[in-house]
């Protein structure tokens, strides 16, 4: 990948880093939110699969409390039997009952034993502990769950008893059940397809002492699952129902959640590791890495096509600027493909084309000036001798006003001393600057008073003057004098191109908004003007008259500049020419 210029890397820097920032923020926030999301959701879920549990568990001891509670008032119409076949009926239908006892023992109110069950069994049955004993024998004391909890092999023995009447109303026996925690909830805890891989349910006394523990649901063996040997103290502060983070046995971040079983002063507790919960999305952030890897080489090549786009218009507009600053002025940008640069493209050579006329304007500008002060000085000193040249003229011409041929001779002289003062007139109004006094005018106060200088000169050539006053009583802003010195040029032009016979009109209007406030327009029958007399018709010194000095126009011209006014010349379809002053604001 290459980067033609430091303005291409600059626009290709520029435009990765505003790429690559929001695309780090939206990962940022994707992964930021969808953990959260999922951690929120996990929550709820573990929260659900206990309250299911909770609620099979509390089925599980209601039954079980049940069947102490029939054995408790089991004697009633039951008179042809003894108070002892009386018990051991009942303690053979509570062994033959839903729940699975690893022994139930009858023993006689002096404690000892009357009959156990399965008969014939031959393990281990630890007698009940004399606080245990004080339990069973306190009046009206129903199912009794010893806190002395016993594990035999990899069971959790839980001792629970009741003393029995007789037929009297008085104690006749105590029977002490061993229920099997492992066999008896194993059917509602072991199955733990509703939790993540890696969730499990724990059983524990409020002690904290584990009673049971259901196998994670992941595809560890039994050897390498972790199991507590107890409870940890922050389980068991932890208030109920709501979901904490704990380090488990194997030091892995665990979500956990608890609720109590008060009957047995149980704690059944819900749990699985954080990472199980995230291993679908830690998949999905390796697919989100792979996009934004993807992404990230788009979003370069696209930005490297596009700061190329953009700096390579930028590029040769330097380009051409350097060369043009080297004096080559007639180099011009390339059109461009794309719509925008090829706007700017032709703003630029339009800008460079107005510089090189205004250059040229300037060099026109200094030179005529140079000239004009050099004019302004000859002019002053021919004036003198030109002046006694016509007074002798004149003088000659009187004295020899008889001879016909030599006073012809002096009448031509006279007029081309005429012409040359004329001339010199010209060129001192041309050279020297105006003192311009805007006021408000109307355009009556002005045509009137032109119309009364040319009207001599009209009347002489057989032209009709005709006046459009369409500005009315509209005031304009204009130096009266020297707007009348323009129009009188004009007006006066229009008269000398005019076959004898025609009309010479000057009107006033209101012009379009773009082009000012009033405009005052002098329309002839003449020849009108050929292209190329249209381009130069307001210079200085350009005359298509025999006998003109082209400075005329060049001073009407002059007088709507300095008034921040303009002149216009254009052919009228009918024939002939128009000029037209703009006066602006």
């Amino acid at each position: 990948m290459k980067i033609t210029s430091g303005l291409n890397k600059q626009i290709f820097l520029a435009m990765a880093v505003a790429g690559l920032f929001p695309l780090l923020i939206m990962a940022f926030q994707n992964n930021y939110f969808a953990r959260q999301t999922i951690e929120n959701v996990e929550k709820e879920h573990l929260a659900f699969s206990l309250r299911s549990r909770e609620l099979w568990l509390r089925t599980w001891v209601g039954h079980t409390r049940q069947d102490f509670y029939h054995l408790a008032f089991d004697n009633g119409d039951k008179k042809d039997l003894s108070d002892e076949e009386i018990f051991l009926r009942s303690a053979r239908k509570l062994f033959k009952g839903h729940l699975t006892y690893r022994s139930i023992s009858l023993y006689r109110p002096d404690w000892s034993l009357l009959i156990r069950y399965p008969e014939g069994f031959k393990e281990d049955v630890q007698s009940p502990s004399t606080a245990y004993r004080g339990k069973l024998q306190a009046p009206g004391s129903l199912f009794v769950v010893d806190d002395d909890y016993r594990t035999v092999g990899k069971d959790v023995i839980l001792p629970v008893g009741q003393g029995l009447l007789n037929q009297q109303g008085k104690i006749g026996a105590f029977l002490v059940a061993e229920i099997n925690l492992n066999r008896s909830l194993g059917r509602i805890l072991a199955d733990t397809s509703d939790l993540n891989s890696g969730g499990s349910y724990i059983l524990a006394s409020e002690k904290g002492k584990i009673l049971y523990q259901a196998p994670v649901s992941d595809q560890r063996t039994a050897t390498e699952q972790c199991v507590w040997d107890s409870v940890p103290s922050q389980v068991l502060t932890t208030p109920s129902w709501e979901v904490h983070k704990i380090l488990n046995c194997d030091n892995a971040e665990s979500y956990f959640i608890s609720a109590p079983i008060p009957e047995f002063k149980w704690l059944l507790i819900s749990q699985f590791e954080t990472g199980s919960a995230l291993q679908k999305f830690q998949k999905y952030i390796l697919y989100g890495l792979v996009t934004a890897f993807l992404t990230l080489i788009i979003l370069v090549v696209l930005a490297q096509n596009l700061s190329k786009r953009l700096a390579a218009p930028l590029d040769e507009l330097t380009r051409v600027a350097r060369q043009i600053s080297l004096g080559r002025n007639n180099e011009r940008l390339p059109p461009f493909k794309e719509k925008y640069v090829q706007e700017v493209g032709v703003a630029f050579n339009a800008m460079i084309d107005a510089l090189e006329k205004q250059q040229q304007s300037i060099i026109q500008s200094t030179t005529l000036s140079t000239v004009g002060k050099m004019s302004s000085s000859l002019v002053h000193e021919m004036r003198n001798p030109l002046s006694s040249i016509k007074i002798n003229l004149q003088a000659i011409a009187r004295k020899l006003r008889d001879d016909r041929d030599y006073s012809e001779m002096a009448t031509i002289s006279l007029m081309q001393v005429g012409r040359l003062e004329g001339m010199f007139e010209d060129l001192l109004q041309f050279s020297k600057p105006i003192e311009i006094h805007k006021r408000s005018i109307t355009f009556a106060e002005l045509v009137n008073e032109v119309v009364t200088t040319v009207k001599p000169e009209a009347e002489k050539n057989d032209i009709a003057l005709q006046v459009e006053d369409k500005l009315q009583d509209f005031l304009f802003q204009a130096d009266k004098e020297s707007s009348c010195r323009a129009l009188t040029n004009l007006v006066s032009n229009a008269i000398q191109w005019s076959e004898p016979g025609s009309i010479v009109t000057i009107s006033g209007r209101r012009p379009a908004e773009s082009e000012g406030v009033a405009v005052i327009r002098v329309a002839d029958t003449g020849p009108g003007l050929r292209p190329e007399q249209m381009e130069r018709v307001f210079q200085p010194f350009f005359t298509t008259r025999e006998l003109g000095t082209g400075l005329g126009l060049a001073n009407v011209k002059k007088v709507m500049d300095y008034q921040s006014g303009s002149v216009l010349a254009k052919n009228n379809p009918n024939g002939g020419a128009s000029f037209s002053l703009i006066f602006k604001d």
